[in-house]
């Protein structure tokens, strides 16, 4: 398949920096945290339409969050394509077309960019021209980020299934799938993560799992949701973190597990409505009932609760001393880490459902208006 158009190709070296952010919530463990200074923004940097040849009333659903390495901004759109643009002036350097509205965050690995579509099918494509390296079809909806971390590139799709990839070859390894679930499921899927020893994925049937990264056998199996639940998704990422794991489900709790073999420690009774972000010392979850909370890691209690007028946040991210999510009935907010307050909200006009990407002093996000935003905070 060849790229949809090549309007520049720039010459750079692909070195990861602690400033980029190049895949889901920053990294391979989700953390969601950056430690750039944040300031309050006074302005937007640039606005990129992706509603080509459509009417100007059309708003589509986006849930693609943009993917950031040094000036290389990569982000798919509904409208079957997806983009590198200029960090600097959101300039489109290449467009690339692909089978099905693209609703996965990328993931970025030395001289590759990974992501799936909606058809299932998963993509390598160059990251200096865009041109496809390989591709796989998977038996089901790709709308997560892949994660790919020492030369093996990680995939899970909505029909419950983890397939393990050669990055550079694009050799199927090994997949995992779970038995089908049963019931009503939301639209979703969980991001892989990975704390160097296994790696970690929630399911629709209500399981988080623990999985060989080399061969993809089970280490442990976790029940969340309970059978009475409506919704037993496990959407968001799970976040390790040291001998600790954190993971929620849209319909239920907050879960503290034990890494090693998926024990609870304790749990917290809101469901999460993305993923969390998780510091040295609080956890920020986004609640599917409307509120942000800020927990203590050792106990679960709540510190403080920040509710919203209406809707649902998107999956939150710490940057300095606050907290960033989206709106999903309109905008992003930052509150403040410590009271749980509100600092500064912009209001596009539209939602935003996948969340949002922090990198050198900017914001980045796709709202459902169908517009990428950057916006300077310093």
């Amino acid at each position: 398949m060849n790229p949809l158009f090549l309007l520049l190709i720039i010459i750079f070296p692909f070195t990861a920096v602690a400033s980029d952010w190049p895949t889901f919530q920053g990294g391979p463990l989700r953390k969601g945290i950056s430690d750039e200074p944040f300031a309050v923004p006074k302005k937007i940097g640039w606005i990129r339409d992706t509603r080509e040849n459509l009417p100007l009333a059309y708003k589509p659903a986006e849930f693609s969050v943009p993917a950031v390495s040094g000036d290389e901004v990569y982000v798919g759109a509904s409208q079957n394509l997806f983009y590198r643009l200029s960090s600097g002036n959101g300039s489109i350097i290449w467009g690339f077309k692909t089978n099905a509205a693209v609703e996965s965050t990328a993931a970025i690995h030395e001289h590759s960019v990974f992501f799936g579509d909606n058809s299932g099918t998963f993509y390598a494509l160059d990251r200096k021209t865009g041109m496809l390296l390989w591709s796989y079809e998977t038996r089901g909806e790709i709308l997560s980020s892949p994660l790919v971390v020492g030369g093996i590139a990680y995939v899970t799709n909505a029909s419950m299934e983890v397939d393990a990839f050669d990055a550079s070859t694009g050799k199927r390894l090994w997949n995992y799938k779970r038995p089908a679930a049963r019931g009503i499921s939301i639209r979703g899927s969980s991001s892989p993560s990975y704390d160097g020893t296994r790696v970690y994925i929630g399911f629709s049937d209500g399981f988080v799992v623990a999985l060989n990264p080399y061969d993809g056998t089970l280490i442990w199996e976790r029940r969340l949701a309970e059978i009475r639940r409506q919704f037993k998704d496990v959407d968001a990422s799970p976040v390790p973190d040291g001998d600790s794991l954190y993971v929620s489900f849209y319909d239920g709790s907050l879960y503290s597990l034990k890494a090693a073999d998926g024990s609870v420690d304790w749990k917290f009774d809101d469901g999460g409505a993305g993923s969390l972000a998780v510091t040295s010392n609080a956890i920020y979850l986004p609640s599917s009932k409307g509120a942000v909370y800020s927990l203590d890691k050792k106990s679960g209690k709540p510190v403080w609760s920040h509710k919203l007028e209406k809707g649902v946040p998107s999956s939150v991210i710490a940057v300095d001393r606050y907290i960033l999510f989206g709106l999903s009935t309109n905008g992003v907010k930052a509150i403040d880490m410590e009271k749980g307050e509100e600092v500064w909200r912009y209001a596009p006009g539209s939602g935003v459902y996948g969340g949002l990407t922090y990198s050198n002093g900017n914001l980045y996000f796709v709202s459902n208006g169908g517009f990428i935003y950057s916006i300077p905070c310093k």
